[in-house]
C-alpha cells in the first residue's frame, strides 16, 4: 500500500515545507475551448448543449406519439427542431473537413 509521503517525496515535495509560486510556478491547463453552434433565430449554444437540447425534444416528441398525443406542438416548435437539427449538421460537417 503506498503512503500519501511516499508519493509527495516522488513528486519532490517535503513535509512541513512552505512553497510559494517562485518555487514551484502555478501549472497551466490548456482547456479546449467549445465552440459556440449559432442557430438562426434562436441562440448560441455548445456542441454538447445543442446535442442534449435535440434529444430532449426527440424524446418528448416520441413519448407524445406513443400517447396519441398530438396537441401541443405546431409549426414554430418543428421549425425550432429543423434549425437546430440543421445547425449541429453542418457543424459537424464543417468538423469532418
Amino acid at each position: 500500500m503506498t503512503k500519501l509521503t511516499d508519493i509527495l517525496k516522488e513528486a519532490g515535495i517535503e513535509m512541513g515545507r512552505l512553497y510559494t509560486d517562485k518555487d514551484r510556478p502555478p501549472f497551466q491547463v490548456n482547456e479546449k475551448k467549445e465552440d459556440i453552434i449559432y442557430v438562426p433565430g434562436l441562440a448560441g449554444y455548445s456542441y454538447k448543449g445543442l446535442k442534449r437540447n435535440i434529444e430532449g425534444k426527440l424524446k418528448d416528441l416520441t413519448k407524445r406519439n406513443k400517447k396519441g398525443d398530438h396537441t401541443g406542438i405546431g409549426k414554430n416548435q418543428l421549425s425550432v427542431l429543423s434549425a437546430m437539427w440543421v445547425a449541429l449538421k453542418e457543424y459537424e460537417e464543417e468538423m469532418d473537413d
